[in-house]
């Protein structure tokens, strides 16, 4: 394993590469849309010419070979290989052929990494495969709340985990974390008729409660945009929790969400529980 070494698998704009660089790590990034790609290297020409970035303009897939793609017109981060994805909510679509690797191909060129994160909308099951148990990254992150993805994440050789929002990158606990109830309070006190917590507002609270709200954005100096993957690693907030207790707590979360219940981690779309697992190895 490289020490200094991520791989950002599905740059998509760049905004997490731009934190691991921040961190000083070296980064292997890849993104099967040509444009983004083409944004990414013109924006990173610095830690290009230094060795520090390498940009594979590839898809990840289960074959080698140019395949179909799909780029999602509204939201580059619904670019996927399932057309689905790419056009949920109507979303204007198009399909390009990219240039495909295995991922095992790519982890042969450059290395173990030190984390390995992975955001390829549908794709993602396919790193966590190539992935050999005895070589195994510290870190690892997926874009997803399935059980069978968790369960292979263990059956390769991850010990803990955690289920972090991408919303706000709350620990996603039962019972709730001390982030959750937090975040919680502050929302009610945003929202609340109560007379004294609304002259608070009126009289220059509404800013610094806006800051409490989105503290969960801000690591150091560092300010998360959204729809970036956040903090990794030991720079995760909440604990720790092994595959069963994981398992529990996401389908218990999922039956709330079926009910409808109120919560900071979905909203009224079907696809709204946006979640990452992360795993470590010990």
């Amino acid at each position: 394993m490289h020490q200094d070494l991520i791989y950002d698998v599905g740059m998509n704009n760049g905004d997490d590469t731009a934190y691991y660089l921040r961190r000083g790590f070296r980064v292997i990034a890849i993104e099967a849309n040509t444009h983004l790609a083409k944004c990414a290297a013109e924006r990173f020409r610095t830690q290009i010419s230094s060795g520090q970035l390498r940009i594979l303009n590839i898809g990840i897939a289960a074959e080698e070979g140019e395949l179909p793609f799909w780029i999602c017109e509204t939201y580059s981060e619904w670019s996927s290989f399932d057309q689905k994805i790419a056009s949920r909510d109507g979303c204007p679509h198009h399909e390009v052929m990219v240039p495909c690797r295995r991922f095992a191909s790519v982890l042969e060129e450059f290395g173990v990494p030190y984390y390995l994160k992975v955001d390829i909308e549908g794709n993602d099951i396919l790193c966590l495969q190539d992935l050999n148990p005895q070589r195994l990254p510290k870190f690892v992150s997926m874009e997803s709340a399935s059980p069978d993805l968790i369960t292979l994440m263990a059956g390769r050789g991850f010990k803990r985990f955690k289920a972090i929002s991408q919303y706000n990158f709350l620990p996603i606990e039962l019972p709730p974390s001390p982030e959750q109830r937090r975040h919680e309070r502050v929302q009610w006190m945003l929202q609340t008729r109560n007379p004294l917590i609304r002259a608070f507002r009126l009289f220059g609270g509404r800013g610094w409660l806006n800051r409490q709200l989105n503290r969960s954005r801000n690591h150091a100096d560092w300010t998360f945009p959204f729809g970036s993957s956040g903090p990794f690693g030991e720079d995760l907030p909440g604990r720790w929790l092994d595959h069963d207790e994981l398992i529990t707590t996401l389908k218990q979360l999922l039956e709330f969400k079926e009910q409808k219940r109120s919560s900071p981690f979905w909203d009224e779309r079907e696809y709204s529980f946006w979640v990452d697992i992360h795993g470590r190895v010990d």
